[in-house]
């Protein structure tokens, strides 16, 4: 995953092109915040649904196995029996150097003890270690790209993008809601889409920034949205 899009300068007076191709800010904001909740819900399914099937879900976390698999993708796994076991199946294994995790890396080749030989399919060579074929937990079946990116946030440290996801989410009951918040029937959209922090939202998405009141789009006006004709892509 490329990381966002971060747009530089501060935001300009805009000579809008026509009122029916105007898109008000706070309805960007609740594009981008319906596309976190879909991306949330869609996770809530996927950590679920799979159990249901005999699936396990695990979050990828390093890059051993580009460009297959990527660090934030999810990868479903279902039990193999040891006599199935043949190369070029991708296997998740308890780490066999001791480390208190598991590991998704290919089988290449089976050693003179029937152990499994192994490889990330990004490294240079083989894993030093082999693994008995009892030990493995699964085979990958499915890969899910995305989803886990919460998960593989808060292992790196990243705390700055688990910010702005939060952050996104604790603007979502006011942005899709959109309730009043003033005597002056701007509603709480409104105020979000003037403010600092929207600005800092929309940029990290990879949006155009947003103008400040009295700079907006014509065709705009009262507390609610106006939009004529299709939006601008």
């Amino acid at each position: 995953m490329t990381a966002p899009l971060l747009v530089g300068g501060a935001p300009r007076n805009r000579v809008p092109a026509s009122p029916g191709r105007s898109l008000r800010p706070a309805v960007v904001l609740r594009v981008v915040v319906a596309a976190v909740l879909v991306a949330l819900a869609g996770l809530v399914v996927l950590a679920l649904a799979p159990r249901l099937a005999g699936f396990q879900g695990h979050v990828v976390v390093s890059g051993s196995m580009e460009p297959r698999l990527s660090a934030g993708d999810v990868v479903l796994t279902r039990p193999v029996p040891p006599q199935d076991l043949q190369p070029g199946q991708v296997l998740l294994f308890p780490d066999p150097e001791g480390a208190d995790r598991l590991v998704l890396h290919r089988l290449v080749a089976f050693d003179a003890r029937g152990d499994l030989v192994t490889r990330g399919d990004a490294n240079q060579s083989d894993d030093t270690t082999h693994v008995p074929a009892s030990s493995v937990i699964g085979e990958a079946q499915l890969r899910v790209p995305y989803v886990g990116l919460p998960a593989y946030w808060r292992f790196a440290g990243q705390w700055g993008s688990l910010a702005a996801l939060a952050a996104l989410l604790a603007a979502a009951t006011v942005v899709v809601t959109g309730r009043p918040a003033g005597p002056r029937g701007r509603t709480s959209a409104d105020r979000l889409a003037d403010s600092p922090a929207a600005d800092r939202l929309v940029r990290r998405a990879g949006l155009p920034p947003v103008p400040p009141a009295g700079q907006r789009p014509a065709g705009v006006r009262g507390g609610t949205p106006q939009v004529a004709g299709p939006a601008g892509a």
